[in-house]
């Protein structure tokens, strides 16, 4: 069997079809994917597609809560915002103060702002300088929340 995970908890129709064919695929409520008697070689081919191979990727450990449009109270498209950095601390982006399915233990927050932009934990940033700060607030040492 082979495990991969869909970044944001999100399949493509393309991404579905290529888990395809499979004895068995299940869903995991932690975003991974279990294909049951896939041959390893498939490997490069599901990652091509865009899903989550390896343990190092950058999106291991990236989750989003719903976001516009689909919420009301979010102030921003979070998951079209969402950006990976450096593998690390697991970092979770929310469109509003709720922080709707954020991680347990220590994660990196980054809160959509009023006006635009965000707070990474607790910083603001502006939408194109994510990349920098998350990353570096992935793999900067923590003090318990």
């Amino acid at each position: 069997a082979l495990h991969v995970l869909a970044p944001l908890g999100r399949l493509t129709a393309a991404q579905s079809r290529a888990l395809l064919p499979a004895d068995e695929v299940r869903f995991t409520p932690w975003r991974g994917v279990v294909v049951a008697g896939a041959d390893p070689g498939r490997l490069p081919a599901l990652e091509a597609c865009g899903l989550i191979t390896r343990p190092d990727s950058p999106w291991t450990g990236v989750s989003a809560c719903t976001g516009r449009p689909g919420c009301a109270k979010s102030l921003a498209d979070v998951r079209a915002d969402a950006v990976p950095g450096r593998p690390g601390l697991p970092v979770h982006y929310s469109g509003c103060e709720r922080r709707c399915g954020h991680p347990h233990g220590d994660w990196v927050d980054v809160l959509a702002a009023p006006g635009g932009g965000y707070l990474v934990d607790g910083v603001p940033v502006p939408r194109t300088d994510l990349i920098p700060a998350v990353t570096t607030a992935r793999t900067a040492p923590r003090t318990t929340r």
